[in-house]
C-alpha cells in the first residue's frame, strides 16, 4: 500500500489533537480523525456541526467545508496555519522568566480592526444558530496570508451547555459574585458571556502582541504564573489597557460581559471599520498592499513548482490524479467526492502519517524571521 504513489498530490501538513490534516490540492485539505475512541467521538461531534452549517449559506468568516463524511472533512486550505503560529515569531522572551520583553511589530491597525470584525462576525453567525464555538483561542484562528477565519468545531455546542474547554486567558472561572451565571469556581455555561470574553482576550493578543499578563512576571516559580493568571481573571482583574481607545473600549466591554448579544458586538466591530484613517494609516495600508503583491509573486512561483497554473481565477492542476478544474464550490465538492470514491480516506485513516510514509511539511507557509 503506497498512498503517495497512488495519490502523489497528497501531503501531510498538520497534526492536531484529534486529527491529521493533509493537503489534497493547493486550495483544499482533508482532516481525518485519529484512531482513538475519544478522538473519533470528538470528530463525530465536529461533523454534526458541519451538518448544521451545511443547511445555511456559507459564512465567509468560517473555514469553508466542501464535503464531509464520517472519515474526513474536506476544507478550504488556510496556508499560514494559525494566529498562534504567526505571533510566536514576533516575540522576544526573557531566557529565565519567559516574560515577553519585546514585540517585534504589530500588524497594521487597519488589518487588526478587520481581524477583530472577522472574528466577531464569525462568532455572531454561530450565535444566530444558537451555537457557541466553545474553544476560541489562537490555535483555532486560521490564516491565509492576511485572511483570518474560525476553525475547529469539535467543542462547539448549543448555548446553555457546560463550558468544558476553558483555556486561560480565553476562558475564566466564575467568582462568588457571579452565582447567576453558574456555579462559582466553574467556567459556567456557554453563551454570549463566554464567547465575548474569549474574543476580548483574542483582541488583546492581536493589538498588544502578546497574551494577557504575558508581559509580567507574576510568580518566582515559572509554573505558578498560569495559576496566578487564572486567579486574577476570576477576580475580574485585567491588565491595563493603554492602546487605541476605540479598540480598548471593545476589549473592556468583552471582558466585562457588556454586550447583551454577540450580534451587538459584531455591530460594534463593524462600526470600528468605518472610523476615518489618518494619512499615516493610509501609508501603512499601502505598505501592506506592496507586501501582498510580493506574497502573490511567491505564490505564483510555488504554484508553478507544484504544476498549478492560474486561469480566470480557476485552478488547474496537472498530474494523472488531478486533471480537473477546481474553481467554484460545486467543482471543489466534486473533486473531493472523487478522492473519497477512489479510497483516499480509507487509506489515510488506516495508519498514522509516518507509518504511511509521510513527513510533515508546511508547503505554502511564508518564511518568518523571529524577533530579535
Amino acid at each position: 500500500m503506497d498512498v503517495q504513489r497512488q495519490f502523489p498530490g497528497v501531503h501531510w501538513v498538520w497534526g492536531g489533537g484529534i486529527s491529521y490534516v493533509y493537503e489534497v490540492h493547493p486550495l483544499i485539505v482533508v482532516k481525518v480523525p485519529k484512531s482513538g475512541p475519544e478522538e473519533r467521538e470528538k470528530f463525530r461531534k465536529e461533523l454534526k456541526v458541519y451538518e448544521i452549517l451545511s443547511r445555511h449559506p456559507p459564512c465567509p468568516h468560517l473555514v469553508q467545508c466542501f464535503h464531509y463524511t464520517i472519515d474526513g472533512i474536506f476544507l478550504e486550505y488556510m496556508r499560514d496555519i494559525s494566529l498562534a503560529y504567526r505571533r510566536q515569531f514576533n516575540l522576544t522572551r526573557g531566557p529565565e522568566t519567559r516574560v515577553v520583553i519585546k514585540v517585534g511589530k504589530l500588524e497594521p491597525l487597519a488589518l487588526r480592526k478587520s481581524w477583530m470584525n472577522d472574528l466577531a462576525q464569525g462568532v455572531a453567525f454561530l450565535g444566530s444558530l444558537n451555537l457557541a464555538h466553545g474553544d476560541l483561542r489562537p490555535e483555532n484562528i486560521l490564516l491565509d496570508r492576511n485572511r483570518l477565519k474560525l476553525a475547529d468545531f469539535d467543542c462547539t455546542a448549543e448555548f446553555g451547555t457546560d463550558f468544558e474547554t476553558c483555556p486561560c486567558p480565553y476562558g475564566r472561572l466564575l467568582n462568588s459574585n457571579e452565582a447567576d451565571q453558574g456555579t462559582p469556581g466553574t467556567a459556567g455555561l456557554l453563551g454570549p458571556r463566554t464567547e465575548q470574553f474569549a474574543l476580548g482576550s483574542l483582541y488583546y493578543l492581536i493589538n498588544y502582541g502578546f497574551e494577557v499578563y504575558d508581559d509580567q512576571c507574576l510568580a518566582d516559580d515559572l509554573y505558578e504564573h498560569g495559576p496566578k493568571v487564572v486567579d486574577l481573571l476570576q477576580d475580574m482583574e485585567f491588565p491595563k489597557l493603554d492602546g487605541d481607545p476605540l479598540i480598548d473600549d471593545i476589549i473592556d466591554k468583552c471582558w466585562h460581559n457588556q454586550y447583551l448579544t454577540l450580534a451587538d458586538l459584531a455591530t460594534h466591530t463593524e462600526a470600528l471599520l468605518k472610523e476615518p484613517q489618518s494619512a499615516a494609516l493610509d501609508h501603512e495600508a499601502a505598505s501592506t498592499s506592496g507586501w501582498c503583491t510580493a506574497i502573490d509573486r511567491i505564490l505564483r512561483q510555488l504554484w508553478s513548482r507544484l504544476g498549478v497554473r492560474r486561469r480566470s481565477n480557476v485552478e488547474v492542476t496537472k498530474g494523472d490524479d488531478q486533471k480537473r478544474y477546481v474553481g467554484d464550490l460545486s467543482s471543489k465538492e466534486e473533486f473531493c467526492r472523487d478522492l473519497e470514491k477512489r479510497g483516499l480516506l480509507r487509506l489515510l485513516t488506516s495508519s498514522k502519517p509516518t507509518e504511511l510514509g509521510f513527513k510533515m511539511e508546511h508547503r505554502h507557509v511564508l518564511p518568518t524571521t523571529p524577533a530579535s
